[in-house]
């Protein structure tokens, strides 16, 4: 019985106790600055962008592989707002994966993730897993809306523990360019009809583009020179963006088109007008050297365009030439001899250091380093009538896809395809014009390598100006009339295109004739206006 009063004593004391839940959803709990959900993004209000470059070291050091970013170029750093000169361009985390380690917020050294500390981030119960893959919009939204008022750092609060106990001064503040007071000034300076971000520094002048031949840069606008790495990646970003309107149902803008055929047929270190017409591999003619004319290095065909990491790829040849071109200066400085090894790998690289003769005036015929020798141009044949191949085309080991045998058979089937379609007057596809033109053939249309390479004006077919068939040519040296203008390779108005269009015209002639017909006047002015030959019997 005294148990049992006990018990009721107990219970009838809670009538009097103040009750200690909370009515959830309808009313939350304040969440202390150490409490961490899911990992976001934070953006830099001071100048307008994330903070995340898309570095990949959280990625890298994720446990569970949830997390995905790509990096690009800042279009914020030329305009002097910004000093990243990358910056993120697209980034994935799978909340459904995450254990919320906080090791990525340890390891990012641009103060770019933190744990989420708000109720929103807990709040993520979705029927769908799916749903929990997050992209880079739904990453920052709360960071760049002002819901994340405190981002929080474990590291920080340790070393804020760390220094009070010991009496010391508190550290400076972490995510200053994040927080609330950063946001406010943002909103501030646009209230003021400023840009929403700070101006660091002057905006950089852009790169003056290398005159063309004659008066034809100044006709057409202004001329873009740029390296194989930028032409590749503004190349994949028109055609991502082509993409990405196509996936929506949309037609493709005209300027993401032309976007995607400029830079399908830019050159690297080549002129590039706004017209369309690429330059020569020399613009006026003189010798190529181991500099293009926007200060990268150019390398011999073959050399430098390997996949990153690969011992081919741009980056490690230019570190291999660099390291040659540092020696060859000591030793030359010390009077000392140079090895063969460091001349070899100047030579083959294309820097001008080669002791010798460079490897541009050997492809050149100038004699510098065992060319064609006499000033003579080289071509695709070497004088015992063998194949001649580019630097870098045919020096594989038997059996490998380079080897010479290979390279000849891919060589001479490429030939012979340009050979049919041309008595058919039909059009020459791209992957046969471009294998011609690598792998050194005569007949590769709009003009051969030993062009390019020469700086004669070849342009790497797409040159402006129709080039003087060779003797292996199987159209008798046709080209256009003057006053008909030759676009560059891929152009409607191109060489190829244009050839193909005079024999089409021919041919239907020759079928009217044949079939005692007056020939229509719209073909016969075709093959007048391209400077064919009017048959006269079928």
């Amino acid at each position: 019985m005294k148990g049992l009063l006990k018990g009721l004593a107990t219970t009838l004391s809670t009538f009097s106790r103040k009750p200690v839940t909370v009515e959830y959803p309808d009313e939350r709990r304040v969440l202390p600055v150490r409490q961490r959900s899911f990992p976001v993004l934070t953006w830099d209000f001071d100048h307008d962008e994330p903070f995340c470059t898309g570095c990949n070291v959280c990625v890298r050091n994720c446990p569970v592989d949830c997390m995905t970013a790509t990096m690009q170029d800042n279009p914020k750093h030329p305009e002097g707002t910004s000093n990243r000169r990358k910056i993120v361009e697209k980034f994935w985390i799978d909340y459904a994966r995450c254990m919320r380690c906080n090791i990525c917020v340890e390891v990012c050294p641009f103060e770019a993730i933190v744990m989420d500390n708000t109720w929103e981030g807990h709040e993520r119960a979705v029927f769908d897993r799916r749903d929990l893959h997050m992209d880079i919009a739904a990453l920052l939204d709360s960071s760049r809306n002002g819901r994340l008022d405190v981002p929080f750092r474990p590291q920080d609060r340790i070393e804020l523990i760390e220094r009070q106990v010991k009496g010391e001064e508190p550290p400076e503040i972490a995510f200053l360019g994040a927080r609330p007071a950063a946001r406010q000034a943002q909103l501030d300076r646009i209230a003021r009809g400023e840009q929403a971000a700070i101006q660091e520094r002057e905006p950089e002048k852009p790169k003056a583009g290398a005159a063309t031949a004659g008066a034809a840069g100044s006709a057409q606008g202004e001329v873009e020179i740029l390296s194989e790495s930028k032409i590749r990646a503004k190349r994949m970003r028109a055609e991502r963006e082509a993409k990405a309107f196509v996936d929506r149902g949309e037609p493709v803008p005209e300027e993401v088109q032309a976007a995607i055929t400029k830079y399908t047929n830019m050159k690297p270190g080549v002129p590039y007008t706004e017209g369309g017409a690429a330059g020569g591999g020399g613009g006026t003619g003189e010798l190529l050297s181991g500099t293009n004319p926007d200060g990268s290095m150019r390398y011999p065909p073959g050399v430098g365009d390997g996949p990153k990491g690969d011992p081919n790829s741009a980056e490690k040849v230019r570190a291999r030439r660099m390291r040659a071109e540092r020696k060859f200066k000591e030793l030359q400085a010390a009077g000392e001899e140079i090895p063969e090894d460091i001349a070899k790998t100047l030579y083959d690289l294309g820097s001008d250091l080669a002791p010798g003769g460079t490897i541009w005036a050997t492809l050149a015929g100038s004699g510098g380093g065992g060319g064609a020798g006499g000033g003579e141009p080289l071509t695709g044949t070497k004088a015992d009538g063998s194949m001649r191949f580019p630097p870098g085309v045919g020096d594989g080991p038997k059996g490998d896809p380079n080897s010479a045998e290979k390279v000849r058979a891919r060589r001479m089937r490429a030939e012979r395809k340009f050979k049919e379609l041309q008595a058919a007057g039909e059009e020459i596809p791209e992957d046969v014009a471009k294998t011609l033109y690598d792998l050194g053939s005569d007949l590769a249309p709009g003009g051969a390598i030993w062009a390019t390479l020469a700086g004669a004006g070849g342009g790497g077919g797409g040159g402006g100006a129709a080039v003087a068939a060779t003797a292996g040519s199987s159209d008798g040296g046709w080209a256009p009339p003057a006053g008909v203008e030759v676009g560059g390779k891929g152009d409607p108005n191109s060489l190829s295109k244009l050839r193909a269009k005079r024999m089409r015209a021919e041919r239907k002639a020759k079928e009217a004739l044949a079939a005692g017909e007056a020939i229509p006047t719209d073909v016969l002015a075709t093959i007048q206006e391209l400077g064919g030959t009017v048959p006269t019997e079928a």
